[in-house]
């Protein structure tokens, strides 16, 4: 969650603003969650401004009216002359704070910004439990043009016994983000996002895979095109950031970095899982002019799926560590295996099939953990397909569900009897399709195999 502090000293002027349409007419739904008991005649029971904004402000500064007749007009931290040198009354006495989750993880409800709210407001020291001690509201207004969900608070920093002391309020806030999402189930931790599986993404990112598989998803009565800006935009707000396929796709390709003990058989085992590799050249170097593994300077991975979305992820979109300088020193640097690399990385780039047929990776002893889920992923969906078969298909589904385990296991070379040599059957050609768990138990688009 991200705090943003700012000050002022027209409460009228940020009261019209916040339930007003926003300065690229961007704000939905203009409405109060939450507020002090003193604020809350001013306002319906849908959140609605029930006075004009000029008697809401009058409201709001019932409590800095009350220091004027005690003759401390200014919060503490506007009373030098450094900071108020005309001495103004009631400078910046607004504290005004927008606390936002990052776009992709999802929309909260009304009630928990409220709860969250006044735990925040409880850790910053300016309200009780029950949101009293100090004049404060908190409106929402929809999603930002970014796509993150967020609250907006207003602090009126006069209070019953004095002023609230601002000094360090942007550490503070800091801190009590960082604790409420350790302790809070519904945040999620703001680094959490950024280092689970060293995965990074922008905003960008996360929104066109957002609105493609809100779209994907979809199955409305109400065509998608037709429906309004707002509708689209909340479905795909819906879409956490977790479901993106680079998350797959980054824990497959660090774990066939993890199992290898070479850059070929790096390059072998990315490409036996449906992945493109394509290596990036040093500069001045063109294909036709490779020779050299040294040559090589760092690798991007594609993933396309069979209904249309494309992925492509830099080593270094896939985290620090996954940099090819690091990997390397990981990894054998013997000649043999320097050669190895350069024939491995002219055949991803030309798309022809590895050089090395019986490379490490297709032996028993070098199977990962990843490649035994894939396994068993396999088997229990010909599982399901065979119980799911009638009893006029049944026959019929045990015979290409055994020989699509016989491909599998091929592909990860596995001497096991042979089944397309049964009566009945054809040998299959086509690697088949495998389809990977996605975040959240979702199957996910398939990726295709290929060796």
């Amino acid at each position: 969650m991200m705090p943003n502090i700012t000050r002022g000293s027209d409460p009228k002027g940020l009261l019209r603003y916040l339930f007003g349409k926003g300065r690229h007419n961007e704000h939905r739904d203009q409405h109060l969650i939450g507020s002090s008991p003193d604020m809350q005649r001013g306002f319906n029971c849908d959140g609605k401004p029930a006075k004009s904004f000029a008697d809401l402000a009058d409201m709001f500064d019932r409590r800095y009216r009350e220091r004027l007749i005690d003759g401390k007009s200014c919060p503490p931290d506007r009373r030098s002359g450094r900071h108020n040198p005309e001495n103004r009354p009631g400078l910046d006495r607004i504290w005004h704070c927008s606390l936002a989750i990052r776009a992709g993880e999802g929309i909260l409800t009304d009630t928990q910004w409220d709860s969250i709210v006044k735990d925040f407001l409880q850790r910053m020291g300016m309200a009780d439990a029950d949101g009293a001690g100090m004049t404060w509201v908190a409106v929402r207004h929809g999603l930002s043009r970014n796509g993150n969900d967020h609250v907006h608070i207003v602090v009126q920093l006069a209070r019953d016994d004095g002023w609230y002391n601002p000094f360090n309020d942007r550490r503070k806030a800091q801190r009590a983000c960082r604790d409420m999402e350790r302790e809070r189930p519904e945040l999620v931790e703001l680094g959490a996002v950024l280092d689970r599986e060293h995965i990074r993404y922008s905003c960008r990112e996360w929104r066109e895979w957002a609105e493609w598989k809100a779209r994907q998803d979809y199955r409305g009565a109400t065509p998608w095109t037709d429906l309004s800006k707002d509708e689209r935009a909340g479905l795909c707000a819906r879409v956490m950031a977790d479901t993106m396929p680079r998350y797959a796709i980054g824990r497959i390709v660090r774990a066939c970095a993890l199992a290898s003990r070479s850059e070929d058989e790096f390059i072998r085992r990315v490409r036996r899982e449906g992945l493109n590799i394509d290596p990036r050249l040093r500069k001045g170097v063109g294909k036709g002019s490779f020779t050299q593994r040294s040559q090589v300077v760092g690798y991007a991975v594609t993933w396309r799926s069979r209904d249309g979305w494309r992925e492509r992820l830099s080593a270094t979109d896939l985290g620090p560590d996954m940099r090819l300088k690091k990997l390397r020193k990981t990894w054998s640097a013997n000649p043999n295996d320097s050669n190895l690399a350069v024939m491995e990385w002219r055949a991803a780039m030309e798309n022809r099939r590895p050089v090395m047929h019986q490379g490490r990776e297709r032996h028993l002893d070098a199977l990962t953990t990843h490649d035994m889920s894939v396994l068993v992923d396999k088997a229990w969906r010909i599982a399901r397909s065979i119980d799911a078969a009638d009893e006029a298909g049944r026959n019929r589904a045990v015979i290409e569900g055994l020989r699509e385990l016989d491909r599998i296991l091929d592909r990860y070379g596995l001497d096991e009897p042979s089944w397309t040599d049964m009566p009945g059957t054809t040998p299959g050609t086509d690697t088949p399709s495998i389809a990977y768990p996605w975040p959240g138990g979702e199957s996910g688009p398939r990726m295709s195999g290929r060796t």
